[in-house]
Formats: C-alpha cells, sequence, structure tokens
C-alpha cells in the first residue's frame, strides 16, 4: 500500500502479496525506482517481504533497511560532480518555463519536471534534449534530467557487482527499465515495452499476478537447471 498525505493512494491485490511472500523466500528482492527516497518511502510493504535493500532516485541512492549506503552514495556523488554545474543551469532555465505544475532537484541527483495536463510532452522531450548533454526521458508527464549514469540499466550492473548473484531476472513496465532489462539474465515487461520481437530470455506480463506467477515459473526453471546459470 502507498500512504500519501495521510490517504491510501495506491497498492497491489491480496493475492499478488501472498505470491509475493512465498518467492520473497526464494529470491533477493531489491526495487530499482526513479522515485525519490521519501517517495519510495510512502510505500508500506508486508511485514513479510520489507526488501533489505532498494535502489532509489534512478540508481544512485542504494537503502540498507531505509538508510543511505555510504560506499554507493560517495560513487554517486562523483559521479553527479561532473555534472552539477549542467544540473544548475537546467533547473534555472526549467523554472523560466510556464507549463509544469513542479520543477524540483530530486535528492541532489537529478533535475525532475511535471508538466501541466495537455502539454506536448514528446516535442518537448525533443527540444530540451538539443539543450542538454544530460540524458532526457519522460514518464507520463514527468520529464526526467538525468546524469547518463544514472539508468537503471547501470544500477543493476553497480548491484551484480556489489552482491555478484547467480541469476538476474528483472521486470519493468516503462522505458526506464529497457536498460535494466538489458543488463539482466532474464526480463519481464509490458508488450508494448518489449515489442513484439521476442527474445528467449524475455516474456510478457499482463498484471502483477501474472507478473509474479512468471516470476514463479523463471525460479522453478533455474531449480531444476533447464534456465542457463553462467
Amino acid at each position: 500500500m502507498e500512504i500519501f498525505k495521510g490517504r491510501e493512494q495506491g497498492f497491489i491485490c491480496k493475492d499478488a502479496v501472498k505470491k509475493l511472500v512465498l518467492l520473497n523466500d526464494k529470491v533477493e528482492f531489491i526495487p530499482i525506482t526513479t522515485r525519490s527516497i521519501e517517495q519510495y518511502q510512502r510505500i508500506q510493504w508486508e511485514k513479510m517481504v520489507v526488501p533489505e535493500y532498494a535502489l532509489t532516485t534512478n540508481g544512485a541512492i542504494l537503502l540498507k533497511n531505509g538508510v543511505k549506503d555510504d560506499v554507493w552514495l560517495q560513487e554517486s556523488t562523483r559521479i553527479v560532480r561532473k555534472y552539477q554545474g549542467e544540473l544548475n543551469r537546467v533547473l534555472e532555465f526549467l523554472e523560466k518555463e510556464e507549463e509544469y505544475i513542479r520543477c524540483k532537484f530530486v535528492d541532489g541527483m537529478y533535475v525532475f519536471l511535471y508538466c501541466k495536463d495537455g502539454v506536448d510532452i514528446a516535442k518537448k522531450v525533443e527540444r530540451y534534449r538539443e539543450r542538454t548533454i544530460l540524458h532526457v526521458v519522460s514518464s507520463g508527464r514527468k520529464i526526467y534530467f538525468l546524469p547518463p549514469e544514472f539508468n537503471k540499466g547501470e544500477a543493476l550492473c553497480r548491484l551484480k557487482e556489489r552482491f555478484l548473484p547467480n541469476y538476474v531476472v528483472a521486470a519493468g513496465d516503462s522505458e526506464m527499465d529497457l536498460p535494466m532489462m538489458e543488463s539482466a539474465d532474464f526480463a519481464l515487461g509490458k508488450r508494448e515495452i518489449l515489442g513484439k520481437n521476442l527474445r528467449e530470455n524475455r516474456r510478457i506480463f499482463t498484471d502483477e499476478n501474472n507478473l509474479l506467477d512468471e516470476m514463479f515459473d523463471i525460479v522453478e526453471s533455474i531449480e531444476e537447471g533447464s534456465l542457463d546459470e553462467d
């Protein structure tokens, strides 16, 4: 359940929670999200599936039991330092625009713009990309201005170096998840993201229940040795 300003505003169904509890006994479950720390902490996890680790801020910040990991933060701070001037410049010219609801620096790592309804997001993204060396990407009415190293694929690579997993399964439902999917051994995604040309190590999911069913199937295949674990 997600709680915002004391109100419930997002949830997954009870059946999905039960499946997630069972899956959590078999895998290390690590969320990788573009949400800020504050936005991630709105999520009230079922006590049996509270992730020990979570990557927020599009991979720039690693939380362990809700506390920032210092080693990870030092590396991210080193990266963002190279783009500090450009991030400040972008924030300055964005604040002069009139077609946004919110514009802010997120956790000191990237700039975020939330546009008003009716704005041509694709046109704006195209124009912004011509004005900055930052990676500009959109999701709905949200536009993100990111240091190129802060993408979910790079974040997953850093996680793999840190934890040395035998096998990685990634799941996502937006274009911002694609780099993460490319870095995983197996990927699950929505059809509109993965497209029609599916590889052997990719599958489509439709909703959270279907996603978890597919996860169980993949884990079972790994346990049986029918998926390559190298």
